[in-house]
């Protein structure tokens, strides 16, 4: 048997409504479907104890430099870990390591709950808890990325990519917004309880997923497994300079977040809630820029794509840097949020496709490492030169590096912008 052919055999034939075509095929699979529905849930929470930590140690320390360390140790250990993580994915059930990422992330949102709300909070714990989480995610990003396959088959993976990256961006809407009002309402640590009870869902629809098949086994040494994938991207140049996009992404524009804080307080005096509308606006702009990208797939010209989706990043990036107005400020960072989803998700798209079931999840482990494992560097990036040179030239200088980035990989490659 093949692969989809060992899927079918475990999960079954997918389900046919007619509501659940085009982009929305994917959800003809029963257990993707409750899956999906359930990472709505999860990472909305995840995005309310995002901007809730930050607050948090705002609060504590009015430090730019110490949101980019927290940021970046949530990050970090994926560049250490991510090849060897999706090598590991490549040789397990990743439902199994995908039920321990649950219960990880939650006990670790659950003692951030219990210390914040007992006020025994330090800057250390979530220094801490920031790098637990960042060994957890180093898990969770190469084997759920590369576990799509097993749910859909090849024929839908395209779908399910799409939805993953919509749910994302939509849980980056409704998070920050409801962390917000909760935060000025309530209280931080509220979000931090409400993040611990939300992995419950995905948690148990893994429990009720029979064993899926270990797709494309890998049984030599893990070292020599890694060596394998890294000798494919040697060979496979479209795919490395996808990956390598991403990567500059990460570095030098994907982490400006860090600094919404700062533009709330100093910039726009806009507090909590402003905040928290800020963030929003970039997941506002996402959602829209994964109907973009879902609605261009069907005429294949996902080159150029990737090239529009930077374009408009960098221009949203340089507005950001130089409005005064908050109501401005929420749409040049939807603007940012529009490019940002339409580069990197046709870029997760191509490099999915374009690369064999056996080299998948090593190939997304170091798609990991450059897209998330970067971005400790990319907090660093911006919380420096925030502190030095002011959030709105911090702003303005990432627009740069990034344009400079893009158009070496991008301009002189007529293969990568002819991709379809």
């Amino acid at each position: 048997m093949d692969g989809n052919d060992e899927r079918r055999a475990f999960l079954g034939e997918p389900e046919k409504p007619s509501l659940f075509r085009g982009p929305f095929r994917a959800l003809r699979h029963r257990f993707f479907r409750w899956f999906w529905l359930g990472q709505c849930i999860s990472l909305t929470g995840s995005w309310m104890q995002g901007v809730a930590q930050r607050w948090l140690v705002y609060e504590l320390t009015r430090s730019e430099a110490l949101l980019g360390i927290v940021d970046a140790l949530t990050s970090l250990p994926v560049a250490l870990l991510g090849p060897f993580s999706g090598a590991f994915a490549d040789r397990f059930e990743k439902r199994r390591i995908l039920i321990g990422v649950q219960v990880t992330a939650a006990s670790i949102a659950a003692l951030l709950w219990l210390l914040t709300s007992t006020k025994l909070i330090a800057i250390w714990h979530i220094l801490f808890l920031a790098l637990g989480l960042g060994i957890t995610r180093a898990f969770d990003v190469p084997t759920r990325h590369s576990f799509w396959v097993e749910l859909v088959g090849k024929e839908d993976l395209m779908s399910a990519i799409t939805l993953n990256s919509a749910v994302v961006n939509l849980s980056r809407i409704l998070g920050p917004s409801v962390a917000g009002i909760v935060i000025a309402k309530v209280g931080i640590a509220t979000c931090f309880l409400i993040n611990a009870i939300s992995f419950i869902p995905p948690l148990l629809v893994l429990l009720q997923m029979p064993p899926t098949p270990v797709m494309a086994q890998q049984r030599e040494p893990l070292l020599s497994s890694l060596h394998e994938g890294l000798s494919y991207l040697r060979r496979n140049k479209t795919v490395m300079k996808l990956l390598l996009l991403v990567g500059a992404w990460s570095l030098f524009g994907g982490r400006f977040e860090v600094l919404l804080p700062v533009l709330a307080d100093r910039t726009f005096g806009v507090r909590e809630k402003g905040y928290g509308f800020l963030v929003a606006s970039v997941g506002i702009g996402a959602v829209l820029g994964a109907i973009m990208a879902a609605s261009l797939e069907v005429k294949r010209r996902r080159g150029l794509q990737v090239m529009l989706g930077s374009a408009i990043a960098i221009f949203g990036l340089l507005t950001t840097a130089f409005v005064k107005s908050f109501p401005l400020a929420l749409v040049s960072l939807s603007l940012v949020g529009f490019g940002m989803v339409m580069q990197n998700a046709t870029c997760n798209t191509l490099v999915q496709t374009l690369t064999p079931d056996e080299f998948r999840g090593r190939v997304m482990g170091i798609y990991s490492l450059l897209f998330i494992g970067l971005a400790p560097f990319g907090s660093i990036f911006y919380g420096f030169f925030g502190q030095w040179l002011g959030a709105s030239n911090a702003f303005a200088f990432g627009a740069f590096c990034f344009t400079l980035s893009a158009s070496i990989l991008l301009l002189p490659d007529k293969k990568v912008r002819g991709l379809k």
